[in-house]
Parts: C-alpha cells; structure tokens; sequence
C-alpha cells in the first residue's frame, strides 16, 4: 500500500535525522526524544558490522572502526530492505572512498570483501548439484564440482597474514571461497595462479584434466609428465577431500 505523502515525508525526515544527526522539525515526535531514535538505529548498524567484520575490527581498533561505520552511517543511504546484506554496501562506500588509502591501511578493500564474501556464499541460494558417481579416474573421468563456490582475486594476502602484515605484499592472490554440502560451513582455499587455471578450466570446457594437461604442462613450463601428474593428483585429492569435487559426473546417453 503506498504511504500518504506526510507520513512517507515524516518518515524521510526521521531517516535523514537518524543517519545525520542534523535535527529539524519532524511533525510528531516528541522534543529531547529523537535523538534515542538515532542511537538506537546507529546500534543496530554498528552491531551488524562488528558481526560482519570481526578482524576487521580487531585489525583497525575500536577507534578507527567507530569512525569508519560512523562515516558509513552519516554518508550513505542504504538500498537494501534486508540488513544481513549491510555489509556489503559497507564495503562498497569505503571502497569508492577510497578509504583504504586515506587511513593508510592499503589492504582496506580486500580485508572487507574477504569478510563479507564468507557472508555472501553461507547465504547464497542453493545451486541445483549435478548427478555423480563415487568411482572414476581423475584423470579420464569429468569431475563433477560443488556449484556452491567463488573464486576470489585479492591484491593483498589477508586470507593467509594478519593485516597488518599485508601491507608490503601486493600481488595477485587467488582464494576458493565454497560451501561444505555436508555441514554448510565456509570454507576457504589458497590457490595458485596455475591452479585458479587449471580449476576454471576444468568447471567452464567440462573437460576432463587429460584432454587439459598438454595445456598446463605449456603453460606451466613442466617438460616431466610424472611430476605432473603427481602435482594433478595432489591437487585434484584436496579438491575431493574438501568436498568441492563431489565425484565423477555421470556419462550422459
């Protein structure tokens, strides 16, 4: 039902004051009161992202947090009905910010993305799981892959190093971020340039890694097939044991 103009004007009123604090005459609400109105909703904003973002936190420190969600809280109007997605509008205002950059704290961006990003795949929609069977050969077989994953490109490693020790390690890291089938936990895994490679391949072409190895053996520079179908396996058994390889995708007629 859509709202009477006064009430849906009473109404921006009241959220401009909550996220400002600039008062002005808001019909119906009593004098010396409202300022409870903007605590309480500041508190519900700052519970949020204290959940969202404990390292975070802990790697800026109260203070500096404080400022951050409080410059959050007074600069931006929030799009979503849902709070659980908060904290990624959170990030992406520090992110266009720049933030990161004007507190000297370079691995901002990535250490507020990582956070939310384990948000984002333990709420996700379930994706429809492929038909697989327990037994094949890694290397002949097309591997059948949990479809509840990303992959995540971060230019600071804040998935493997405390944050503060990032800061002089810029690069290019790659992390699988997937949801267990079992128990719906995140799970995070540190992946190299050449697995991120040989991963998206096998997902994207629904190949099976022999009809790929000629590939990553030239892309990789190896000239021994042992070596590397003794790095493949090792690699492709983590996958399994981890659960984001389910199996062997079944033969379709």
């Amino acid at each position: 039902m859509k709202l009477h103009k006064d009430t849906e004007k009473i109404q921006n009123l009241l959220g401009d004051y909550c996220r400002t604090g600039v008062e002005q005459d808001i019909p119906g609400i009593t004098p010396g009161r409202v300022h409870h109105y903007r605590r309480l909703v500041y508190n519900v904003v700052r519970d949020t992202m204290d959940t969202a973002f404990p390292i975070t936190l802990a790697a800026l420190g109260e203070e500096r947090w404080d400022m951050l969600v409080q410059d959050f809280f007074s600069g931006e109007q929030p799009q979503t009905p849902q709070i659980w997605k908060l904290p990624f509008e959170f990030y992406q205002y520090h992110a266009n910010q720049e933030t990161g950059t004007r507190i000297e704290k370079p691995y901002l961006d990535d250490l507020l993305y990582f956070e939310w990003i384990e948000i984002e795949i333990h709420t996700m929609p379930d994706r429809p799981f492929p038909d697989f069977s327990q037994t094949g050969n890694i290397f002949k077989d097309r591997l059948a892959f949990n479809p509840e994953y990303e992959i995540v490109r971060l230019e600071y490693p804040v998935h493997m190093h405390s944050a503060e020790n990032t800061s002089e390690l810029k690069g290019d890291y790659f992390v699988l971020v997937f949801r267990s089938p079992e128990t719906g936990n995140v799970q995070f895994l540190n992946l190299s340039g050449l697995n991120t490679y040989i991963l998206t391949r096998l997902v994207d072409e629904r190949i099976a890694l022999n009809d790929l190895k000629g590939d990553i053996a030239h892309v990789a520079g190896i000239e021994s097939e042992k070596y590397l179908d003794d790095a493949l396996s090792a690699f492709i058994g983590d996958l399994i044991e981890k659960k984001l390889i389910l199996g062997f995708a079944k033969k379709t007629n």
